[in-house]
């Protein structure tokens, strides 16, 4: 069986040892294959010396409904020249408009995407305009839910579960039926799905939201530090978020340009509290337009100069996200059998600097850059040297 594509030379990050394996990486179709069992023979071979070869990046935390909100992004654009070859769309459609985000953009991409269905009937599509647009209208009441069961069920193979942004801004002083957030929480546990909940400057404190919280619930902005933060004014991390976080919460730090605060995050991570997920909250607002965020790559690298390792910098782009997708041992890894999703990047000695929401800044020695992705099989990124 003769080869696609072979990368030879790469150093792959094996997260089970934690260590650095050389090894070559063969590719027929759109699935990656056992070397033992293939000839060594290729019709294109990508010499990867001096990088690193890892399962293509996932963005877990981005707004991809091109055409259909003001603020979301061409995924294809955005992502895959960033290594990122699989994205979630944080409830940027609700019932409404969620077919023809399935039909326009999930079904058309390069990128793989799943998706996080908005309580708010239309999701996001009002935003934009100005400033900040006209925010969502999150009042329990106007919820449908039968059509948000039906598109639920309709579409399981690819909505991961139910969004809602909780801020002060949309669900404080309105006169809403009930609160937006009790209320989604009683949804999602009646369709039998999951959350993922927008907490930066949340109604409620950290350490009481979070006892709604269950297994795989994702607690996004999880290092904001506008209003309520998950540590105390002491720098506690509550204890309540601990314990969340023990009985299998998902702390996705999805970044975006308000929800990142280096107090909040390096009093959490020297207590050993680090994000299960890093992801970009990716718009357009705060794409290459911002140094804040700019791409999931260099959201990566921020939190590598923070300390951690690369090896839970890349799980909390792969393996945990993959599994959330319910796609664990098809993306977020190089094993025989997985699609053909692979980024193969190199970790730069050069001075970057970091900067939160609040302008406070981290001067860091170490970028990932990318030199190449590859997506389901093609190649569709790849500088002529790396």
């Amino acid at each position: 069986m003769k080869l696609d594509i072979l990368i030879k030379n790469g150093l792959v990050a094996d997260l089970n040892s934690g260590s650095y394996i050389n090894q070559n990486i063969g590719i027929v179709g759109n699935r990656i294959v056992d070397l033992h069992t293939a000839d060594s023979q290729a019709e294109t071979v990508i010499d990867a010396a001096g990088c690193i070869v890892l399962p293509g990046l996932i963005d877990f935390h981005a707004h991809v409904f091109h055409g259909g909100t003001a603020i979301s992004v061409n995924p294809d654009v955005l992502c895959l020249p960033n290594g990122v070859t699989s994205v979630v769309d944080a409830g940027s459609s609700g019932w409404v408009n969620y077919k023809l985000f399935r039909n326009s953009v999930i079904n058309t991409a390069q990128t793989r995407i799943k998706s996080y269905l908005n309580v708010v009937n239309v999701g996001l599509s009002t935003l934009g305009g100005g400033p900040t647009g006209n925010l969502e209208n999150t009042n329990p009441a106007n919820y449908n839910v039968e059509k948000i069961s039906q598109t639920l069920n309709e579409n399981r193979d690819n909505i991961l579960g139910l969004k809602l942004r909780y801020s002060q801004d949309i669900a404080t002083g309105r006169n809403f039926s009930s609160d937006p957030f009790y209320a989604t929480v009683a949804l999602a546990r009646e369709l039998k799905t999951t959350l993922c909940v927008h907490v930066t400057d949340s109604r409620l404190p950290a350490d009481e939201l979070i006892g709604h919280f269950q297994s795989d619930d994702i607690y996004a902005h999880c290092f904001h530090g506008t209003g309520n933060a998950i540590i105390r004014e002491s720098g506690e991390v509550f204890p309540a978020i601990k314990e969340a976080k023990a009985r299998g919460v998902i702390f996705d730090c999805s970044n975006g340009v308000a929800h990142f605060d280096f107090t909040v995050a390096r009093n959490a991570m020297e207590q050993g509290f680090n994000p299960d997920i890093i992801s970009t909250d990716l718009t357009l607002r705060n794409s290459l337009r911002t140094d804040k965020v700019f791409s999931l790559l260099f959201i990566m690298s921020k939190y590598l100069n923070m300390g951690m390792s690369f090896f839970d910098v890349v799980r909390a782009v792969t393996r945990t996200p993959a599994r959330l997708m319910k796609m664990e041992g098809q993306i977020g890894t190089l094993a025989p059998g997985a699609f053909a999703d692979i980024a193969i990047v190199k970790l730069r000695k050069e001075k970057i600097v970091f900067e939160d929401t609040k302008g406070a800044q981290l001067a860091g020695d170490r970028y990932i850059d990318n030199c190449a992705a590859i997506s389901n099989g093609q190649i569709v990124y790849r500088r002529q040297r790396f």
